[in-house]
């Protein structure tokens, strides 16, 4: 695979080339940023990203300013979207975040934001695209909570870590509080929605998964969906990480432990702690380059990506999507291998914001149709039931 392709690290928004990096570094000043502060939704321009600050003790790891952006439409739908950006796990892994310089240099190119990228609007397309009349989301109102904390929007601590020259940093993992300062504005901003879609991808697929019991109590009266685009990573340290590196009180905040298999053990939670009716949704692309590159790295793997582990990461993947389809009320999947690599073997990254999401097909079925007539035309099945050596369900 050339260098280009692979560098699509975590982040649920793209393929960021070396060009397009560069070419953003140099006219940061002239690209179109949100140019609104907006404290309460009525004051949004309908289709416009306005920046809304949250204040008080709202970081990014790194101490910068964290907001989030908001986008109004002409329904009474909304989307609660946790973006997606890698992850922190470590002192080693914490000393070295995304930065555009690490994309010039080449090597490697980091595991997380420490800050909220100044380009990351220009890159948010697919269903945040809701002006698209293609779009089964069009008109749609949106709350994007950008990630730029390393920790599936859970932490809650500021670590001291050091680096490998020997000298020292804060590391905040502050997703918790973000998150809970996110959905203070939310309540107070949003009333009753007529449907209410919780999503997420990569990262932000945990985060959604670990949130929507909370957000869905606040509107029962709502029709929720959850949706998680490209999370699976299993590591049996995560109970660690999330207890003694992120401070999560996991099982005090969330009302189930902390598994392996951590989104499987969400989906499995979220089958009781969510209102009765609510839609579980996945889409996996079955054979994710990254995140195969980063359960490796987690796990301490540092040797060849070979057709071997790649096979790995996709049968545990499997296991974990048909051990929910089969004890999980009102769970529906999305696999596909759209967009396989023939020389390596790997798929891409998410479909949630990039041009893929109208674009993925598995078996004649695209993932922008899968998704939309799950959540506006009651319409629920499986996709790529193939993949688990299944028949697929009749389509409702």
């Amino acid at each position: 695979m050339s260098r280009m392709k692979k560098i699509t690290i975590f982040t649920g928004i793209g393929l960021l080339s070396v060009v397009v990096i560069s070419i953003l570094a140099v006219n940061a000043f002239v690209i179109q940023r949100p140019v609104t502060t907006t404290p309460v939704i009525a004051e949004a321009k309908p289709y416009e990203w306005n920046k809304v600050k949250l204040g008080g003790n709202t970081l990014s790891s790194d101490g910068s300013e964290y907001f989030i952006w908001t986008k109004s439409g002409e329904s009474n739908n909304w989307i609660i979207f946790f973006s997606g950006g890698g992850v922190s796990w470590d002192a080693r892994s914490a000393a070295h975040p995304i930065k555009i310089m690490n994309f010039i240099k080449g090597g490697d190119t980091g595991n997380y934001f420490a800050d909220i990228p100044f380009y990351m609007l220009t890159l948010l397309g697919g269903m945040m695209d809701t002006d698209k009349p293609d779009n089964p989301f069009h008109g749609w109102n949106v709350v994007y909570l950008p990630y730029s904390t390393g920790d599936f929007h859970i932490g809650n601590r500021a670590a001291t870590y050091s680096r490998e020259d020997g000298s020292t940093f804060t590391m905040r993992y502050n997703g918790r509080t973000n998150v809970r300062s996110s959905l203070d504005w939310i309540y107070a901003n949003v009333a009753k929605p007529d449907k209410l879609l919780i999503a997420g991808e990569s990262a932000g697929g945990f985060g959604s998964a670990f949130w929507a019991p909370e957000i869905a109590s606040h509107y029962r009266d709502s029709e929720i969906f959850q949706y998680a685009d490209s999370s699976f990573l299993k590591s049996d340290k995560w109970p660690q990480v999330m207890k003694q590196e992120w401070d999560s009180d996991f099982t005090a905040t969330f009302g189930y432990a902390p598994e392996a298999d951590i989104i499987g053990a969400a989906f499995r939670a979220n089958g009781r702690l969510l209102p009765a009716g609510t839609v579980l949704l996945q889409a996996y692309s079955v054979y994710d380059e990254i995140l195969i590159h980063f359960q490796n790295k987690i796990n301490d793997y540092n040797g060849p990506r070979d057709q071997k582990l790649i096979k790995e990461w996709s049968e545990e993947m499997r296991q974990s999507v048909a051990a929910l389809a089969a004890t999980v009320p009102n769970y529906y999947y999305y696999l596909t291998d759209y967009g396989l690599n023939a020389e390596n073997g790997t798929t891409p990254h998410t479909f949630s914001t990039r041009e893929t999401f109208y674009q993925a097909e598995q078996d004649g079925v695209k993932l922008v149709k899968w998704l939309g007539e799950a959540v506006n035309q009651q319409k629920r099945y499986s996709v790529g039931s193939e993949f688990l050596g299944t028949t697929a369900p009749a389509q409702e």
